[in-house]
């Protein structure tokens, strides 16, 4: 959820909550007042009364204003009335329905008997006139909520816009290229800091990664030449004639050894620099080329194992990749799918313009099958194998996004690319 979302959210909860608070609070509030009113009135009616009594010394000229019930009763002796102020309700036999009133009794002496007079005040124009009050302040409260959370998501989106360029800027950088990491200033305090401590830092990281990249490539080279001597005078010493056989075996496999070293380094290398982001250029390439050549090229090991080789392409497939990483990334699936197969297996190979997928025969993994990405893993003892060919097609997938699968079905081993491309 975004930040922007979540504080309007927030503060929709508060003011809902504030808002159904304050709404019974001015229902009860305006209730109090309205019959407070309506009370005073009926003291002022009561006082009206008496004084009409006391001056006709009759109750004929009682009659009631409109909306207004009076009845008047002689009181018995002991019995007591209430005298305090209420809302009931009277049956109106006219309209069969209960209608609601404030009623307020007193007593009075008049002409040597008590009589207990009732004044009924009709609600009904006062609730008309509070629910109508109500409903008003209700939609202009709704109305200022409404209006609030707009401003708010306004001018918060407007406050945070410099904090999602910032992110944006991030996102897209590309620490391989030379410019220059550059923010926009902040009117915000907070946000200027924020990138001010964000181009240091990517100050700093371009120079620890440009400092570690030389150091690889110094480190391979370095490591390189001296392995490049050694292979020659081992060569040499091969040649030469002069030794015995236990010597001779002896220089063999330091050979082999110094020879696997120099791979071991060379891929490491690739690796590096794929990871780095070393391979920018980009253009449309023919996939079946490369496996066509590198068929032919590995035609001799395929032989020797009695493959069997099966292709299934789709009419002018290409795919926007560096070329060099193109032909790395099929040459190790190809090799990968030879060195891994069976005496008189096949390897299937079938291209779209939205997968690929390279199938060799074979027995069924013992071990997680993801482990077959990883650095070094072999899944055979052979010592031709140093374990980093899928490490490089994963490294390759990710720089361009491909998604790579692993499977086992049928008694093949497939491998799937799949070319999903922005």
């Amino acid at each position: 959820m975004k930040l922007l979302t979540k504080n309007s959210l927030t503060l929709l909860s508060l003011t809902l909550f504030v808002f159904l608070f304050g709404v019974i609070a001015f229902y009860y509030l305006l209730r109090l007042e309205v019959d407070q009113n309506i009370n005073n009135e009926m003291d002022k009616r009561k006082a009206n009364i008496i004084n009409q009594i006391a001056y006709d010394q009759s109750f004929i000229n009682i009659t009631p204003f409109q909306n207004e019930k009076i009845r008047i009763a002689p009181l018995k002796n002991n019995v007591k009335h209430n005298t305090t102020s209420y809302d009931t309700l009277i049956f109106n036999k006219t309209e069969k329905r209960f209608e609601a009133f404030r009623q307020h009794g007193f007593v009075m002496d008049f002409d040597n008997q008590k009589y207990y007079i009732q004044l009924f005040k009709s609600l009904e124009e006062t609730d008309n006139l509070i629910i109508r009050i109500f409903l008003i302040m209700t939609l202009l409260i709704i109305a200022i909520i409404v209006i609030i959370i707009l401003i708010n998501r306004y001018s918060s989106g407007q406050i945070w816009r410099d904090f999602y360029e910032t992110i944006r800027k991030i996102n897209s950088y590309d620490i391989n290229t030379q410019e220059p990491f550059v923010l926009r200033e902040s009117d915000i305090t907070e946000f200027d800091d924020l990138n001010k401590v964000l181009i240091k830092m990517i100050d700093r990281i371009k120079l620890n990664y440009s400092n570690m990249k030389e150091y690889a490539e110094n480190a391979s080279h370095e490591i390189q030449t001296p392995l490049s001597i050694i292979n020659a005078k081992m060569e040499l010493l091969l040649q030469s004639g002069d030794l015995k056989e236990k010597q001779l075996k002896s220089v063999l496999d330091a050979f082999e050894a110094s020879n696997r070293l120099s791979r071991v380094n060379k891929t490491l290398l690739l690796l590096a620099k794929i990871e780095n982001r070393q391979f920018p250029e980009s253009k449309l390439i023919f996939p079946r080329d490369i496996f066509d050549y590198q068929f032919e090229f590995l035609e001799d090991l395929i032989v020797s194992k009695k493959l069997k080789i099966s292709t299934h392409y789709e009419e002018g497939v290409q795919i926007k990749v560096n070329p060099y990483l193109a032909e790395v990334l099929f040459s190790n699936l190809i090799k990968n799918a030879i060195r891994h197969n069976i005496e008189r297996g096949k390897i299937i190979v079938e291209l779209t313009s939205n997968f690929l997928v390279i199938s060799n025969s074979g027995s069924a993994l013992e071990t997680n099958p993801e482990d077959l990405f990883k650095r070094f893993y072999k899944s055979t003892s052979s010592k031709e194998s140093l374990g980093l060919g899928l490490s490089i097609v994963q490294k390759i997938c990710e720089v361009y996004d491909f998604k790579l699968n692993y499977s086992y079905q049928n008694d093949l081993h497939c491998i799937r690319v799949d070319f999903i491309q922005g």
